[in-house]
């Protein structure tokens, strides 16, 4: 009782961080640059694969039946299935591929398995957006996932280092 109480509450935490990772933007172009992958990494290797995937598909729900968690406090099934719904969609590749890796101590292989989480997650998004917006997919890959690419390792990187300090302070952190 006590192991998943704790799960619970680490899994809304997460979608919380997740929500308000999404909410600090920068706007640029059409798609605001957005800390969710930050949050979404964090969730994975915080939570294992399971749980990860279960903080992503709470928070896609959250965001369909019209809660504000989206990047510029959007919410609805329109931002799901908008320009952007592929990349929400990759969220849960992402966050499982993160959450693979929540046991491994090599830094080298969680980061790889992270990177192909975060690889599939573009390739959704380039080719919802491709869907969406009409444009072919080369221009679509340069709107919508070049300039992201930079900050989304950053962010893989940064939160590997968040879970490495956490894992340190909680060693017993339930995770499967």
């Amino acid at each position: 009782m006590k192991k998943s109480a704790l799960k619970l509450s680490f899994t809304a935490l997460s979608v919380c961080l997740i929500c308000i990772c999404s909410w600090i933007a920068l706007p640029i172009g059409g798609i605001p640059m957005t800390l969710q992958t930050f949050g979404v990494a964090l969730c994975g290797f915080l939570l294992g694969w399971r749980g990860g995937l279960s903080a992503i598909a709470v928070y896609l729900t959250l965001g369909a039946v019209g809660l504000p968690v989206f990047a510029g406090f959007g919410g609805s099934l329109v931002f799901l299935f908008g320009p952007t719904g592929g990349f929400l969609f990759g969220f849960l590749c992402f966050s499982f591929f993160c959450g693979i890796t929540s046991r491994c101590n090599s830094f080298l292989f969680s980061f790889l398995l992270s990177f192909f989480g975060l690889c599939i997650c573009h390739f959704l998004g380039v080719v919802w957006f491709s869907c969406v917006s009409g444009n072919s997919l080369l221009h679509s890959f340069f709107l919508s996932s070049l300039p992201y690419l930079p900050k989304d390792i950053f962010s893989i990187l940064l939160a590997r280092l968040v879970w490495k300090k956490i894992k340190k302070r909680m060693p017993n952190l339930a995770r499967e």
